[in-house]
């Protein structure tokens, strides 16, 4: 996702373009991952692997640096998981995955929770983005 710069072109009559879905941003998570032999797949077992570094690293601090590419990682989950997702960004430094209509996930702001308080999980947010999705158009908006 650039910062602070953003293309803009004139729509094009009928042309329909996806929301972005591989937005990235997680190079060094990837790179601490690969280095522990562990693998990261874009799914909710990625995330379940992602929970237990954080969880068995012994200086939580360690991971400091890592609190926007975890988040960037969950977002890129929710996207490639959730149909419809897709990123929104309306503060580049905290930008968003719209799951449905009204419903969205700061998901630096999840990282971080993650690696301060311990809970919730990454899996725990995950399984709550779905259960939401799963729940939201009965509500009627």
């Amino acid at each position: 996702m650039a910062r602070k710069y953003a293309e803009y072109r004139p729509a094009i009559p009928g042309e329909i373009k996806p929301p972005p879905t591989n937005v990235g941003g997680y190079d060094e998570l990837l790179e601490l991952c690969r280095k522990k032999g562990m693998s990261i797949p874009r799914s909710r077992q990625g995330l379940v692997a992602v929970d237990s570094l954080i969880g068995s690293a012994e200086d939580k601090a360690s991971l400091e640096a890592l609190v926007r590419p975890i988040g960037m990682f969950l977002g890129d989950v929710l996207t490639h998981t959730i149909p419809g997702a897709h990123w929104k960004v309306i503060n580049e430094s905290f930008p968003e995955v719209t799951i449905y209509r009204h419903t969205s996930v700061s998901v630096i702001h999840v990282a971080q929770r993650r690696l301060t308080l311990g809970t919730p999980t990454l899996v725990m947010n995950y399984d709550r983005a779905a259960d939401l999705v799963g729940r939201e158009p009965l509500q009627g908006d």
